[in-house]
C-alpha cells in the first residue's frame, strides 16, 4: 500500500511539473477578460498515465467496514455557526406552523396524471464512507454504471452487477492491493455517458492537501465498461499555492467534458480556506483515442474583486449538444440573498478561442441557508412529537443541478422555507439567457411534512424549449424514515406529486458523528436513457442499518399531455406570474387565428400592444389592438407567447377565434 502511496506522490509531482511547464509554455495564449479579469490556459496536456483493464482487478478484495467508516471531506460553505443559529430558530417553532405550500398557484391537471412508472428497481449496498455521493449513468444497450463513494459497479440492463471493484485502482497498475487496504481519501464519483461516441466517462478526486490531491479522469475505450479505460491525471494543485481540489460538477457537449472544482487551503476552515472555484474544458475525442488529453483551465473568476464560490455546469439538453457551456452560482452560505451568477464559455477546446463571460443576476425570490432536515427519534413509533435526536445536514445552497434548453436554463438548490423553516428545494428557471439581462424565476418546491435535499434533474422534453422535466430528490421527516424519490413537471410548469422511489428503513445515524451532524449527501445522478424517449434511471440514498444505501430505479413518464397531440386550447403557465402566458392549440389547416382579451377583475392599459411571439421567435406579424392579438399560422402544434407586462394583476377571460368561430376560452390568472 506504501507502494501505491509513493507512486501516486511521483505522478502527482510529475504532473504538477508538467502543469507549471505547460503554463510557462502557454503565456503567448492566456487570455484576460478584462470585466472580470478571468485567465484562460489553453491547450494544457496531459499524457495519459495508463490504460486500466477491470478484469486484472481481483473479484474479491476486502476494504474497511462501519466501524472504519471515514467521513467524506466536506463540500465547502459550511458554516456551522450560522446552521445552528438557523436550526435554533426552526427548533423554536411549534409543531403546528407548518404550511402547504404550492409550488405554481393551482395546476389545472391532476397530480395523479403526471405519475411516472416505476419500471425497475435496482437496491445497492452502503459505501465505505459517509455521504454515499452516488451518480449513474445508462449506456444504450441498457448497460448502467453506479458509483458511490469509494466503489464503482457495471450493471446489465437486468440489474446484475457484471463487475464490481474499488475506485481505489483506476489510478494504478498495480492492482494488487494488501488484504485490508487503506483507502487514500479517494471520494466525490462522478460517472457520465457520452450518446455520440457510445462510450463513458468516469470523475474522482483524491487527497485533501496540495501534496496528495489530483483529479482522476477516465475514458472508456468502448461501450463495454467492462474492459480497458485510458486514465489520465489532473493535478489538484492548479495554481502556486498550497490549495487542494473539492467538489467536482461535471457536464459536457458533443466535443467537450467539463467539470469545476473548488481550490481549498490546506488544514483551514472552509470560510478561511477557500481560495476560488476553477472550470476546467476537457476534449473527449482524445481522451476516448487514448492520446494526450488537450484541455483549457479558467480561473481567476470573481465579482467585484471576490471569488465567486462553488460553479455548477448547466447540461444541455435534451441532447448533449452545442459548442458553449453556461455555469451557475449562487451566494451558498447566505442566510438571505436573490443574486445569481450565470458564466458562460463561449466555444469548444479545439477551437482556440473560447472565452468567458459573465452576466450578475437577481431572482424574483431570495434563498437561504437550509436547515437541517428532520429524522424520527428511537421514539418514533409511539412517540411521535418527542424530541427529534439526528438531524441530517443540508450543507448549503450551492446550485446542486443545472439544465439547459434553447435559451432558458433550469436550476435547483438546497433552500430554506423561511415560512416553515424546513428544508426544502428552490427550482429556478432563468429565461431569455442570450438578452443582455435575463430572468430568473424561482419557486420553492415544498412540502406539509416531508424535507428534501440534493436534488437532480434532467429534462423530460423531447422537442426544443419544451421546460419538461424530472428530478430526484431525498426525504426525510419526523414521521418519515430518509428515503429517495422523484417528481415531475410537465410543458405547463404543473408539478406531479413527489414520488417515493424507496422508504427509509431506519435512521442515519453514524457514530463517528454527533447526532446533528449526521451526512445526508452531497448529491444524487439522473440520466434519460438516449435511445428511448421518457426513460430514466435515477440514483439515491435511504436509511438501513443506521447508515446510507443507495437505490437505483428506472421510470417513464407517462404524462399523456407529454405525448398526446393538442386537441384543446390550452393556456399556461397558472397562474401566470412571469410577465406572459402562453397559448397552445392545433391547426389542422393555414388559417387565421385571432385572440381576445377580456378583464373580468383585472384593468388592463387603455394602449397596449400585446405581442404574439412564437417559441421559435417567429414575429407573428398580426394587427395589434389594446386587448387583441392576430396571426397567422401553418399546419401543426403551435405555441405563442402573449406578454403582459404592462396588464395589471387580476383575473383575465382569453377567447381564440377562427373567423366567426370560437376555438376556445380560458380564464387566466395574472400576477
Amino acid at each position: 500500500m506504501n507502494q501505491m502511496k509513493n507512486l501516486a506522490c511521483i505522478l502527482l509531482t510529475t504532473l504538477s511539473l508538467s502543469f507549471s511547464n505547460a503554463q510557462i509554455k502557454n503565456t503567448t495564449n492566456q487570455h484576460k477578460n478584462p470585466n472580470n479579469e478571468v485567465n484562460i490556459i489553453r491547450n494544457i496536456e496531459f499524457p495519459k498515465a495508463h490504460v486500466f483493464d477491470p478484469s486484472t482487478v481481483p473479484d474479491i478484495w476486502v476494504e474497511p467496514e462501519r466501524e472504519n467508516h471515514e467521513v467524506m471531506p466536506e463540500p465547502g460553505a459550511i458554516n456551522h455557526p450560522l446552521r445552528k443559529k438557523i436550526d435554533a430558530k426552526r427548533d423554536a417553532l411549534t409543531k403546528n406552523t407548518v404550511y402547504k405550500r404550492a409550488a405554481f398557484g393551482s395546476p389545472k391537471t391532476s397530480p395523479e396524471t403526471l405519475k411516472p412508472i416505476i419500471e425497475e428497481q435496482f437496491d445497492g449496498r452502503a459505501g465505505s464512507g459517509t455521504p454515499n455521493d452516488n451518480h449513474v449513468a445508462v449506456g444504450n444497450d441498457g448497460k448502467f454504471i453506479s458509483v458511490m463513494n469509494t466503489t464503482i459497479r457495471v450493471h446489465d440492463d437486468t440489474g446484475k452487477v457484471l463487475k464490481l471493484w474499488s475506485l481505489q485502482f483506476f489510478p494504478s497498475t498495480q492492482n494488487k492491493v494488501d488484504n485490508i487496504p487503506t483507502l487514500t481519501r479517494i471520494y466525490d464519483p462522478r460517472v457520465m455517458y457520452d450518446p455520440y461516441a457510445d462510450r463513458y466517462m468516469v470523475l474522482y478526486m483524491h487527497g485533501t492537501t496540495d501534496k496528495t490531491s489530483f483529479i482522476v479522469v477516465a475514458f472508456s475505450q468502448s461501450n463495454d465498461p467492462t474492459k480497458p479505460w485510458n486514465v489520465y491525471k489532473i493535478p489538484g494543485k492548479p495554481i502556486q499555492d498550497t490549495v487542494w481540489s473539492d467538489y467536482p460538477i461535471v457536464s459536457q457537449t458533443k466535443e467537450d467534458l467539463f467539470f469545476t472544482v473548488n481550490l481549498l487551503a490546506n488544514g483551514s476552515s472552509w470560510e478561511e480556506g477557500f481560495r476560488e472555484a476553477v472550470i476546467w474544458q476537457l476534449r473527449k475525442e482524445d481522451g476516448f483515442a487514448g492520446q494526450t488529453l488537450r484541455t483549457n483551465f479558467f480561473n481567476g473568476i470573481k465579482h467585484q474583486g471576490v471569488s465567486i464560490w462553488s460553479i455548477c455546469p448547466v447540461q444541455n439538453g435534451p441532447w448533449p449538444d452545442g459548442t458553449d457551456n453556461y455555469f451557475l452560482s449562487v451566494r451558498p452560505y447566505a442566510e438571505r440573498n436573490d443574486t445569481v451568477f450565470m458564466h458562460r464559455i463561449t466555444n469548444t477546446q479545439k477551437s482556440g478561442i473560447a472565452t468567458y463571460e459573465l452576466k450578475v443576476l437577481k431572482s424574483n425570490m431570495e434563498y437561504g441557508f437550509p436547515s437541517s432536515a428532520m429524522q424520527p427519534d428511537s421514539f418514533y413509533k409511539t412517540k411521535p412529537d418527542s424530541a427529534v435526536k439526528f438531524k441530517l445536514r443540508t450543507n448549503d445552497a450551492r446550485v446542486l443541478t443545472a439544465i439547459r434548453n434553447g435559451n432558458q436554463i433550469q436550476f435547483m438548490q438546497n433552500c430554506l422555507n423561511f415560512k416553515t423553516m424546513q428544508a426544502h428545494i428552490m427550482h429556478s428557471h432563468i429565461y431569455h439567457i442570450d438578452e443582455d439581462l435575463p430572468v430568473v424565476k424561482s419557486k420553492l418546491y415544498s412540502d406539509d411534512t416531508l424535507e428534501f435535499g440534493y436534488p437532480a434533474m434532467a429534462f423530460a422534453g423531447m422537442e426544443d424549449n419544451d421546460p419538461s422535466m424530472i428530478s430526484t430528490a431525498v426525504y426525510s421527516s419526523r414521521w418519515h424514515m430518509p428515503g429517495f424519490g422523484m417528481f415531475y413537471q410537465n410543458r405547463y410548469g404543473e408539478y406531479s406529486k413527489f414520488i417515493p422511489l424507496k422508504a427509509g428503513e431506519s435512521r442515519i445515524s453514524y457514530n463517528i458523528l454527533g447526532p446533528d451532524e449526521q451526512r445526508w449527501g452531497d448529491y444524487e445522478g439522473i440520466q434519460w436513457k438516449y435511445n428511448e424517449p421518457g426513460v430514466f434511471y435515477l440514483i439515491g440514498s435511504y436509511g438501513k442499518n443506521n447508515e446510507m444505501n443507495n437505490f437505483v430505479s428506472r421510470v417513464r413518464i407517462t404524462d399523456k399531455l407529454h405525448t398526446a397531440n393538442v386537441q384543446d386550447l390550452k393556456v399556461f403557465p397558472v397562474p401566470s406570474d412571469q410577465g406572459y402566458f402562453n397559448i397552445e392549440w392545433m391547426s389542422k389547416t393555414p388559417e387565421v387565428l385571432r385572440g381576445e382579451i377580456y378583464a373580468i377583475d383585472g384593468k388592463g392599459p387603455d394602449k397596449n400592444r400585446v405581442s404574439g411571439l412564437s417559441f421559435s421567435g417567429d414575429e407573428s406579424g398580426g394587427i395589434y389592438q389594446p386587448g387583441s392579438f392576430e396571426f397567422y399560422t401553418l399546419e401543426g402544434v403551435h405555441v405563442y407567447r402573449v406578454h403582459t407586462r404592462n396588464y395589471s394583476a387580476g383575473t383575465y377571460l382569453i377567447r381564440l377565434w377562427r373567423g366567426e368561430q370560437l376555438v376556445g376560452t380560458q380564464k387566466v390568472v395574472i400576477y
